[in-house]
């Protein structure tokens, strides 16, 4: 069980990775959870960057691409990895009852929220570029606003990071950084077939308690309750 070493446990590849990811569930790329592993914890910092299949850095984009993780910053404003059996259960605690427009007649939501995820909506995996352009925020000024409205609405689970695009040119061939990808949480799920947890909220509160004990630490099971007001 993973949650009695790790602060001494180290994966060597993407297979390791996969297998890690199912059992805990939850794996943040950074070290912010107490007592609990993390991406860079469990891998050698001479391994990123590398460009290489043992590079810890493009896992990140693999596991959303092949529908076994999600990937987002869906608390403290942290990227992790949840896995594709437990996203369900974390997003039915996460969400919101109301629906983004709903939320924003409310005042609850800025307008630039909105938008963007109407655009992300329309182009399932539109590249962060393209989003910035179709919702008119390309400029500095904007910035800030729109990694907000990003954030918030992984918060909420709206949406997840889909991978990361190459930029290529008109003769096929790259060109550029990379961008960030985005699609709706619900989408993602249709397109890998995993179903959604319609459990009413005790108890999928009870569900994620139970999760919780049974495999995180002390520490990190407190810390985690927290997060889902458990």
């Amino acid at each position: 069980m993973f949650k009695t070493n790790a602060s001494t446990l180290k994966i060597a590849t993407y297979e390791d990775a996969i297998r890690l990811v199912k059992e805990i569930g939850i794996l943040p790329l950074s070290s912010f959870i107490p007592d609990h592993p993390s991406l860079d914890s469990v891998t050698e910092f001479k391994d990123w960057h590398t460009g290489l299949d043992t590079d810890p850095w493009l896992w990140r984009d693999r596991f959303p691409g092949e529908g076994i993780a999600v990937y987002g910053r869906f608390f403290a404003k942290k990227p992790l990895l949840i896995s594709a059996e437990l996203f369900p259960l974390v997003k039915n605690l996460l969400e919101d009852p109301y629906s983004v427009e709903e939320r924003y007649d409310d005042g609850l939501l800025p307008k630039a929220s909105v938008e963007i995820y109407q655009a992300i909506a329309d182009q399932e995996g539109i590249d962060v570029k393209t989003l910035r352009a179709k919702t008119g925020m390309k400029g500095k000024e904007s910035k800030s606003e729109f990694d907000r409205a990003l954030i918030e609405l992984q918060s909420s689970a709206d949406i997840v990071i889909a991978g990361i695009g190459e930029k290529r040119n008109a003769d096929g061939n790259k060109s550029g950084w990379n961008s960030t990808c985005y699609m709706t949480a619900s989408h993602w799920m249709e397109l890998y077939n995993h179903e959604p947890n319609t459990l009413p909220t005790p108890e999928a509160k009870n569900k994620m308690r139970a999760w919780i004990a049974e495999n995180y630490s002390e520490a990190a099971g407190l810390y985690l309750r927290k997060i889902f007001k458990l």
